[in-house]
């Protein structure tokens, strides 16, 4: 049965992100602050058909947690994640090169989370510290240990896991949200913040009622 509520809030999102993209301008020449309370550098990677505005919301809401330094990698149109991981990559060094950073967390939403997950796993994901995916594809029986994958219950685009056949690992499911919603919504923004802003080696895990398995 269709939820409209759902639907209404996937509509909102997707005009949001619509109007949102003539801000491109806000997102260039922010220096490196290495003296924010969490510096590592956040390298965010959009979707199919995305655009680098799609996280402002997000931006705000890590900046204001101490999470201040961040990268777009930004790509046209096109499926073959294996090559755009390898472009993710040489972003990644480059970024590690340019700030002194040893290590960036990536956030990817729907296509671009398997981008950051392929780099981390097939690829040199020694430059990567934490991954976090919003609605991300997936095709393994468990989510890497450095993830975090969050998914909507209502995404029409990419199925949710299933709470036994997997996959398995740091994993939250947030009832009332669909695909593009994921990149707007109060709880995700804030599953993501306390991920990425916990101490190297401590890692955060996922609310208690959201998480389908936490490891």
């Amino acid at each position: 049965m269709i939820n409209l509520r759902i639907v209404g809030n996937e509509v909102s999102a997707l005009g949001t992100a619509a109007v949102a993209m003539p801000l491109r301008f806000v997102l260039r020449g922010q220096p490196f602050d290495p003296g924010a309370p969490n510096p590592t550098p956040v390298v965010l990677v959009h979707g199919f058909l995305g655009d680098p505005t799609n996280f402002l919301a997000l931006r705000g809401h890590l900046a204001a947690r101490g999470i201040r330094n961040f990268v777009s990698f930004s790509y046209p149109p096109r499926l073959d994640w294996q090559r755009l991981a390898c472009r993710l990559g040489r972003t990644v060094e480059a970024v590690c090169l340019a700030t002194g950073a040893s290590q960036v967390d990536l956030v990817g939403h729907s296509l671009g989370g398997l981008i950051a997950r392929y780099l981390t796993e097939m690829g040199d994901g020694g430059r990567v510290r934490r991954v976090v995916t919003l609605g991300a594809p997936y095709f393994a029986t468990r989510i890497p240990p450095r993830e975090l994958a969050i998914f909507g219950a209502y995404d029409f685009f990419v199925v949710p896991p299933h709470p036994v056949y997997g996959p398995h690992g740091r994993i939250v499911l947030v009832p009332d949200c669909g695909h593009w919603g994921l990149l707007y919504h109060p709880m995700v923004l804030e599953e993501v913040a306390r991920f990425l802003s916990f101490p190297l080696g401590i890692v955060s895990l996922p609310t208690a009622p959201l998480a389908l398995e936490a490891c």
